[in-house]
């Protein structure tokens, strides 16, 4: 479900659709949001991003065109009408609370330190640059590594890379920064020790991939299993 958001411009929708004041938007009111974030998208891209987050039903549209929402518009072309899903709200209050903007009282009982930990809330969407599209993707990230670890003890990092789609090297970069980050650690890493074709590869010189075993800390499990449905 939340695959699109890996990418640049339908993190930007999203984002505009998340933090809209009226119910609905059309492209016509979309754009010109775009534009100020430097993010200037053809109406043909627009749809085709809008249709993929409706495929990933992360947005919907109204049965009926309609006029802008937002903008004075005396014209009679109408507009598909497009606005969040109730899984893409849903989403949004997860990426909320996973941010620390949205107080959860079991994970504060847990976790009594939490409220301590100093998190940035995201901006308003008129002050939204690209740091903060890359915050999305890193809770597109641990969203996805939450959801595959919530039923497992443990899984090993390529069999990770394989079942979220997400590159090996970026899910092992961002649990060894968890510890940099202001965010209590969610995973233990351990070093799966190289069999013996790779302890012979690695005497011959030849490259050998380390392998990892990933699971979550107490803190991760009982954030996953808030975040399940």
């Amino acid at each position: 479900m939340l695959r699109p958001l890996q990418s640049k411009n339908a993190r930007h929708i999203y984002l505009v659709l998340r933090d809209a004041h009226r119910e609905y938007l059309t492209t016509y009111d979309i754009q010109p949001i775009l534009e100020k974030q430097k993010n200037k998208l053809s109406k043909v891209e627009l749809n085709n991003w809008l249709s993929t987050l409706q495929d990933a039903g992360l947005v919907q549209k109204a049965p009926e065109r309609g006029k802008p929402t937002t903008k004075p518009y005396d014209r009679r072309y109408t507009f598909d009408l497009w606005k969040l899903s109730p899984k893409g709200r849903k989403t949004a209050r997860s990426l909320e609370v996973f941010m620390g903007n949205t107080p959860i009282q079991t994970i504060e009982k847990v976790v009594p330190t939490i409220n301590k930990k100093k998190i940035e809330t995201p901006p308003d969407l008129e002050d939204t640059n690209f740091e903060d599209l890359e915050k999305i993707r890193v809770l597109f990230i641990h969203l996805s590594l939450l959801k595959a670890l919530h039923k497992k003890c443990e899984a090993d990092l390529f069999s990770l890379s394989k079942e979220t789609g997400i590159n090996a090297q970026m899910i092992l970069e961002l649990i060894e920064d968890q510890e940099k980050s202001n965010m209590l650690p969610l995973y233990y890493l351990k070093e799966i020790p190289l069999d013996l074709p790779g302890k012979i590869r690695q005497k011959l010189g030849l490259s050998t991939k380390k392998n990892y075993k990933i699971s979550l800390t107490p803190y991760g499990v009982e954030f996953s299993s808030y975040l399940s449905p």
